[in-house]
């Protein structure tokens, strides 16, 4: 047996705990938990609170999307925005009634006040969610798009008031203060006056209630540039507090250049110009990259204030077991990590140093025959294109042994060994049910917050654990 407990580390990374090493060298394992969150103060108030303040946001989008469909403008995009807010309407209604992991939310709702907001709330969304579908399906009658015409002020007014009962009852202090609440609410505004804009344009442009639809832009225009400028620099009379870290405050400012680079079109508008179709795409455009925005800053915000482990742990726990374990599963995967770790059945500690050794060597030059044999295997083919199936949404995914060395992925990886890591401690060694879920971080190459969720890999056949596997998730897409 190699000297496991070398006095001297030989590299930064192999400075090695006790029961590391032995359970490097194959005796022993570690007494590792898996991670969970206390149900006692995490009900999903904080995801309760985003996603009924995002049904505003929705109840503006499917009035702006129908006056483009029925005007014929840019089609597709209508079509696609009405999908949109179909599926994600419905969603958000039935998480926020009978719990949804992937949402947040673990629980039922089970606040009569809320609940009966919610059965209101379905009273005016199901007749134009069917108008919607109407659409959709290539059917729509007149009737059909003057429910929505009807309907949108009563279902933003209400999915208002559904969002206020939420907050009410779900601010405190593990998990969304008060005055946090304020700021998503402003922030969850945001979203819904974008629509609002470009569905007046819509209205203005094909001559539908010209003088209230301007009178709107206008009033829209306005708030929409207040609100931001609060949000920026925080404006303490409103409730609304300044940004808690630069990072929330540069989203902001990104946002907010956007917006001055394209407000234009409104300006213009309220000066006299008549709208044209080309002016409600553009405005259409300009509304989902400020949407975009305000997603990223609504992400940022939700992770730099309390209550910031469960809004992001229990959409990613869902995604885990209905998603990810799938993968662990797969023949290919299991083939590919036995035949490694017969392989390395008699691997010293020395020659897993020189392994990573050399990877990093090979890494930080121009590649070389390990990175080669690794990256260029089948199974990492077959786990890249896997990710791009996820359009983003997996970064990264790689394949571990028993040892914690890299057996396939996606994307290289700065290390080949990860056996002193809780990615590799904390699923390997604690059992086939094993989740460990990192602490969000900023991943430069990709621009976006990441964490990482890393589950075992089990032999099917056996029952026994045989590696690991991490992911590598965007933390903005899962919220």
């Amino acid at each position: 047996m190699q000297n496991c407990m070398s006095t001297k580390p030989r590299s930064r990374r192999l400075a090695l705990t006790t029961t590391a090493c032995i359970a490097l060298m194959g005796f022993g394992a570690t007494t590792a938990q898996a991670q969970s969150l206390d149900p006692a103060l995490y009900d999903g108030g904080k995801a309760r609170v985003n996603r009924s303040l995002a049904l505003r946001g929705l109840s503006e989008s499917v009035a702006s999307a129908s006056c483009r469909y029925n005007a014929g403008i840019d089609l597709a995009t209508a079509e696609y925005d009405l999908q949109h807010v179909h599926d994600n309407f419905d969603a958000i209604l039935a998480g926020l009634e009978f719990g949804d992991r992937a949402l947040g939310m673990p629980g039922a709702e089970t606040t009569p006040r809320i609940l009966n907001a919610i059965k209101k709330t379905h009273e005016i969304w199901d007749p134009m969610e069917h108008a919607a579908l109407e659409m959709l399906g290539g059917t729509a009658s007149p009737d059909d798009a003057a429910i929505i015409t009807d309907g949108y002020h009563a279902l933003f007014d209400q999915t208002t008031n559904l969002a206020a009962d939420v907050s009410g009852e779900y601010t405190n202090p593990q998990e969304l203060l008060q005055s946090d609440a304020t700021v998503l609410n402003f922030a969850g505004r945001q979203r819904a006056l974008a629509e609002r804009m470009t569905r007046a344009v819509c209205e203005l442009a094909t001559d539908t209630n010209p003088e209230a639809a301007l009178g709107e832009l206008i009033a829209t225009v306005d708030m929409f540039e207040l609100s931001l400028v609060a949000l920026r620099d925080g404006y303490p009379a409103a409730g609304v507090n300044p940004p808690p870290n630069d990072t929330v405050k540069g989203s902001l400012e990104s946002t907010y250049a956007i917006w001055q680079a394209g407000r234009g079109i409104y300006d213009a508008i309220k000066d006299g110009a008549t709208p044209t179709a080309d002016d409600v795409i553009a405005s259409n455009a300009l509304t989902q990259e400020l949407s975009v925005g305000m997603n990223n800053a609504i992400t940022l915000y939700l992770i730099a204030t309390p209550g910031k482990d469960g809004i992001y742990r229990v959409p990613l726990e869902a995604y885990a077991d209905a998603e990810l374990r799938t993968w662990a599963s797969d023949q290919r995967v299991i083939d590919a990590v036995n035949a490694q770790n017969i392989a390395h059945a008699n691997m010293s500690e020395d020659a897993v140093i020189a392994l990573d050794q050399q990877w990093r060597a090979e890494a930080s030059g121009d590649g070389g025959p390990l990175m080669t044999a690794v990256l260029d295997n089948p199974v990492s083919e077959w786990l890249r294109a896997h990710q791009d199936e996820t359009a983003g949404f997996v970064t990264e995914v790689f394949i571990m042994d028993h040892l914690g060395l890299n057996v396939a992925q996606s994307v290289a990886t700065s290390d080949y060994w990860q056996g002193d890591e809780a990615k590799h401690q904390e699923t390997y060694h604690v059992g086939a049910d094993a989740l460990h879920i990192s602490d969000i971080e900023f991943d430069d190459s990709t621009g976006f917050y990441q964490a990482q969720a890393s589950l075992p890999v089990v032999d099917p056949a056996t029952g026994e654990v045989i590696g690991a596997m991490t992911f590598g998730i965007n933390v903005q897409h899962l919220m």
